[in-house]
């Protein structure tokens, strides 16, 4: 049978992945003044609900990869609180606390006209050229046939929770109505149908979507082992990631971007926190909330976009760009996998901006082959390899190794 940690009752008050412990940075003069008003807000009603000490501390001392909800910090533990309880993690691991507070948030929906005429809107843009949102009506899942658990992550519109949908353990994104502008809408509309029309082992599973507005939400499989960022940053389990380990994680964060760039899509948002792991060491990626399909000759797109410690050169410069941009984010992701270090830690967001853009700085090269690799990576865009050779160079590594 099912092993015992596996089982979960509808009504259990289920462990999840928690928010991380971290300030939703400014996005910087790259991101517009409303998004960075509401990421401000959302800092300060994360701290005001959370009342927590230890939190105060975290956001004063750690210097982590926040920003807005694209960059939730997924964090897991299993079998450390009984079924009645919900742990606070990774801010507070002895703060055991129902999950009354997570719950009051959907409680609090109504109808409301104005939010139903921007979504119906946002349907009829421009942006899905008359075809519909989901490719098959069977995705479309109503709200209450989820069982919405812990509250997993938090972040710039909308939140995270461990949830179960027809007897399974899925993650469900749900938006929270202060949060539905029409550029939030657009996102969640573009995620939407951009995930479901993906299909690949290294790239997070959609499971469908409600999409009657006040209750949009999204809903993908569970990852167990919370995101690479958690993992590698804040989880304690450094010691189990071996170079066999984590080339097999990179192999992994290649392949699935190999098939998003195949699909002609960009990510534009490639980073430790947008890959998910699974209790098999299987990497993922996740959060196309940010990806836009790729067209000849390559986009400008003055949105905002990624997130400056992995940003390509050209995003940050707001330049047009290709798939090439991902690369540099995955040169950056290889570094972090190989250091075991954050990325530009301790500099200032903006000053990772400046130089990385403006006067050619890059993170310090490890020696041998990995490091050859990193360094292609952050070349000129026209110069970076692509997934295909990336992949033929990461598996010599690993014979290497034998």
């Amino acid at each position: 049978g099912p092993a015992i940690d596996q089982m979960v009752h509808p009504h259990q008050k289920l462990v999840g992945y928690d928010e991380e412990a971290s300030a939703l940075r400014q996005r910087l003069g790259m991101i517009s003044a409303v998004r960075a008003m509401n990421e401000t807000l959302k800092q300060n009603r994360l701290m005001r609900e959370r009342g927590d000490a230890d939190l105060q501390k975290n956001l004063s001392t750690f210097h982590l990869d926040g920003h807005d909800e694209r960059s939730t910090i997924y964090s897991f533990q299993r079998d450390q609180v009984t079924s009645q309880k919900a742990m606070s993690l990774p801010s507070s691991p002895h703060d055991y606390r129902g999950q009354a507070s997570e719950r009051s948030e959907l409680s609090r929906y109504g109808v409301n006209d104005e939010l139903e005429s921007t979504w119906n809107k946002v349907l009829e843009s421009q942006m899905f050229n008359n075809k519909p949102l989901l490719p098959y009506e069977a995705w479309n899942i109503d709200f209450s046939e989820l069982t919405v658990g812990t509250r997993v992550g938090i972040g710039f519109f909308g939140e995270v929770f461990r949830g179960i949908w027809n007897g399974t353990d899925v993650a469900i994104k749900v938006f929270l109505e202060q949060d539905l502008t029409a550029e939030n809408m657009e996102d969640f509309c573009n995620e939407i149908s951009i995930l479901s029309r993906l299909r690949h082992p290294n790239v997070i599973l959609f499971l469908g979507a409600c999409t009657k507005p006040p209750r949009l939400s999204m809903v993908t499989e569970y990852m167990e082992m919370g995101s690479l960022y958690y993992l590698i940053h804040l989880s304690g389990q450094k010691k189990k990631l071996s170079l066999r380990r984590r080339l097999k994680m990179l192999r992994d964060i290649c392949k699935g971007l190999m098939c998003i760039h195949r699909m002609k899509i960009v990510h534009r948002d490639l980073k430790s926190a947008n890959c998910l792991v699974n209790k098999h060491w299987t990497v993922k990626i996740c959060d196309f909330g940010l990806s836009r399909i790729m067209l000849d000759p390559p986009i400008r797109d003055s949105s905002s976009a990624g997130t400056p410690e992995w940003m390509a050169p050209e995003l940050i410069r707001n330049e047009p760009f290709d798939e090439k941009c991902d690369i540099f984010s995955f040169g950056v992701m290889m570094w972090e996998l190989w250091t075991l270090n954050r990325p530009w830690e301790g500099v200032p967001p903006e000053r990772v901006v400046y130089s990385v853009a403006h006067e050619g700085s890059r993170l310090e090269i490890p020696e041998g082959p990995l490091g050859s690799l990193i360094s292609d990576c952050w070349a000129e865009s026209h110069e970076r390899p692509s997934c295909d050779e990336i992949l033929s160079r990461l598996v010599d590594m690993e014979y290497s190794l034998c």
